[in-house]
């Protein structure tokens, strides 16, 4: 059975587990405080008296002693112990979750449980007898953001509550105003990663008035100024068909310092832009519009308001691009996120090989 996810969680507090053990997993440190925080709303609703958070390896007898014993200060909340990166060696010794994982099922299996343990782990495989305990009952959350090139059914649900999850919290936590497309933006341009995201939501609080709607153009200028002004900028120069200028663009921005990540975020942006018309006018001509009437309305679809002044430009766009290129976007993307990854992390390879996809004298592997 899959995890519960933080943001069913967060949607669904009632959901949070109040005593046992609970496993968060990922790295993104901030998804994991919110869910510690729903968590601890429910099972230590007067505060934090009876919360004790360990320091990396505690002795299994710290931490069972703490969630068997009573707080000193009463109220109705549970005695609850966090214990972080139990997944991870330090200092020579194993980690906390191999060493103790033969006491973490039996424990998980008791009939009673009088506190909560609150495990951290940036990974924690579906295949051990733990998880298959504890996943069924929503005691395994998930606190990871797919990267946007995904192509697995769930991973996009969840990429899709990711971005609702931006709308809602830039609007609870600091009176901003973001539809989605300027928070999928905002999720892109800050690495997929919830930590980056409220950083930037800090920025924009200081550089916008109280209650500010924030528009696309302002999440690219004041996210990232310059540098993905001109990330976006070299996109559309490479779908003119002048990719040695592109390539020169990107040059710049690495000869600034721009990190690979970053200037991949950006490019995503623009190549998924294309991709969504493209199955936006597929959609449109299979319910009886005309060709033409099918380029304009996704153009509208995509732009609401800006149509008017972007309009014909964007058709130019996807006329030079064509949809037979276009239906490998989301493959050359997956394939670019990978390497950068892996064996290009330090190569700007991939995001050449992406501008050169753009220029219309590429011609793209024909469909099988």
């Amino acid at each position: 059975m899959p995890a519960l996810h933080v943001f069913d969680l967060l949607r669904s507090p009632e959901k949070a587990p109040t005593s046992g053990i609970c496993v968060l997993v990922g790295s993104d440190y901030f998804l994991h405080r919110q869910a510690i925080d729903t968590i601890l709303a429910k099972a230590s609703p007067e505060g934090t008296d009876n919360v004790r958070c360990f320091d990396d390896l505690p002795e299994w007898a710290e931490v069972i002693d703490e969630v068997s014993t009573a707080s000193l200060f009463g109220g109705d909340g549970i005695q609850v112990a966090i214990v972080p990166n139990v997944d991870k060696r330090t200092l020579n010794r194993e980690a906390f979750l191999k060493t103790n994982k033969d006491r973490l099922l039996k424990y998980a299996k008791a009939d009673y449980h009088p506190g909560l343990m609150i495990l951290e782990a940036s990974s924690f495989p579906g295949n051990t007898s733990l998880y298959k305990k504890l996943s069924p009952d929503n005691r395994v959350i998930d606190c990871r953001i797919p990267e946007p090139s995904t192509w697995k059914k769930p991973e996009k649900a969840i990429r899709t509550q990711a971005v609702k999850w931006v709308s809602t919290w830039a609007k609870k936590a600091h009176d901003l105003t973001l539809g989605s497309d300027a928070a999928e933006l905002m999720l892109e341009l800050s690495h997929s990663n919830a930590g980056v995201v409220e950083m930037n939501l800090l920025k924009l609080v200081l550089l916008l008035e109280e209650g500010a709607t924030v528009s696309v153009q302002e999440v690219q200028e004041l996210v990232s100024g310059w540098h993905q002004k001109n990330t976006f900028e070299m996109v559309d120069t490479a779908v003119t068909g002048n990719s040695g200028a592109a390539l020169e663009l990107l040059d710049n921005l690495l000869r600034e310092g721009q990190d690979l990540r970053q200037i991949f975020g950006g490019m995503s942006y623009s190549y998924r832009k294309f991709v969504r018309m493209t199955r936006g006018m597929q959609r449109h001509l299979r319910q009886g519009l005309t060709g033409q009437q099918a380029v304009q309305q996704c153009i509208a679809d995509e732009l609401g308001g800006a149509a008017k002044f972007r309009g014909k430009f964007t058709k130019g766009q996807l006329s030079s691009l064509g949809s037979a290129r276009m239906t490998h976007f989301m493959r050359w993307l997956l394939e670019a996120d990978l390497d950068l990854k892996n064996k290009f992390s330090r190569s700007s390879l991939p995001l050449e090989k992406l501008i050169v996809y753009l220029d219309r004298e590429f011609q793209p592997p024909r469909a099988s």
